[in-house]
C-alpha cells in the first residue's frame, strides 16, 4: 500500500481496500507488456545486497504482499504489515499459493508498528506511507532501511492533461527532501539517494488498467474521464503506446550503532 507523500493526512486506504479485494497489488502482467527507454534501477536486486540468511525483514505497506514474497527466500525471517484488510487477506492468499513458511503477514497501521524496540535488520518500504521515527524504533543499531517513491514528476504530463493527480503542482524533489530531513531528525544516516526517470509506452488498455488500479489520478472514472483519455491518445499517442514517465527515487540509510 502506498500513498506516496510524507503528508500523513491524505488517506488512500479506501482506495487500496478495493484494490485489495480485485486484483492486489500486482503489475506484472501491465509490466511485461511496457516498453522502456531509460534506466530503471532493480528494486529487488537493491533490496537483497542489504539481507542475508540471518536476516529479520519487515516490509511496511507491503500490499499483497508480492514483492516481499519475492525476497522472503533469502532471509531467516519475514513480515508484512498493512493498514488495508482487503490487502492482508490478499497477501495470505498469496502465501498460501507461494509454499513459503517464514513469512507472517498482520494488519498495521505504520504509525505503530506492532514489534518490540530493536527488532529487525533490515525494514523496507516500497511506494507506501511511513513514519521514521517508528521505523527507527523497531530497528536494530545497524539496521538498514531501504525506501523507493514516487516522485512529483511521475506521470507529469497526464496529469497535467487531467489538471489533477497524485502530487500534481507540488515542486519537483520536495517529497524526497521531506523524507531525508525526516529521517535524519529521527536518527539515521543516510547512505545513498538516487532517482530515475525513465520513458514508457503503455497500449491503451493497459494505460487504462493502471490508472483504475493505482492512485495516479484521484477519482479516476473511464466512462467520466473519456475526454481526458481522447486528449491524451491525440497528444501522446505513438506507435509503441501512450508515451509517459516513470520518475521514482530511492533512500537507503542506516541506524547507528551507537546513539
Amino acid at each position: 500500500m502506498g500513498n506516496n507523500t510524507i503528508d500523513h493526512d491524505i488517506d488512500y486506504k479506501q482506495f487500496y481496500d478495493r484494490a485489495g479485494s480485485s486484483t492486489g497489488w500486482d503489475f506484472s502482467e501491465i509490466e511485461k507488456r511496457i516498453k522502456v527507454i531509460g534506466k530503471k534501477w532493480d528494486y529487488l536486486r537493491i533490496v537483497r545486497r542489504y539481507i542475508n540468511r540471518e536476516t529479520v525483514l519487515l516490509d511496511v505497506g507491503t500490499g499483497g504482499g508480492e514483492v516481499l514474497l519475492k525476497v522472503a527466500g533469502y532471509v531467516k525471517k519475514a513480515y508484512g504489515i498493512d493498514c488495508s484488510k482487503s490487502m492482508i487477506r490478499r497477501a495470505k492468499k498469496n502465501l498460501f499459493n507461494s509454499n513459503l513458511k517464514n513469512v507472517e503477514f498482520a494488519l498495521s497501521d505504520a504509525k505503530k508498528i506492532p514489534f518490540p524496540n530493536n527488532y529487525f535488520d533490515v525494514v523496507v518500504c516500497r511506494h507506501s506511507n511511513f513514519y521514521p521515527s517508528e521505523v527507527f524504533r523497531v530497528m536494530k543499531p545497524d539496521g538498514i532501511f531501504i525506501t523507493q517513491q514516487v516522485d512529483e514528476r511521475d506521470k507529469e504530463n497526464i496529469k497535467k492533461i487531467f489538471g489533477r493527480g497524485q502530487s500534481f503542482g507540488e515542486k519537483p524533489g520536495s517529497l524526497m527532501k521531506k523524507y531525508i530531513k525526516e529521517l535524519e531528525l529521527s536518527g539515521f544516516k543516510i547512505l545513498k539517494t538516487d532517482t530515475y526517470d525513465a520513458t514508457e509506452y503503455y497500449k491503451m488498455d493497459d494505460f487504462v488498467s493502471l490508472l483504475e488500479r493505482a492512485p495516479i489520478i484521484q477519482d479516476f472514472d473511464a466512462t467520466k474521464d473519456e475526454k481526458f483519455l481522447k486528449e491524451i491518445e491525440k497528444k501522446y499517442g505513438t506507435e509503441e503506446g501512450i508515451m509517459t514517465n516513470s520518475f521514482r527515487f530511492l533512500i537507503v540509510c542506516q541506524k547507528p550503532h551507537k546513539i
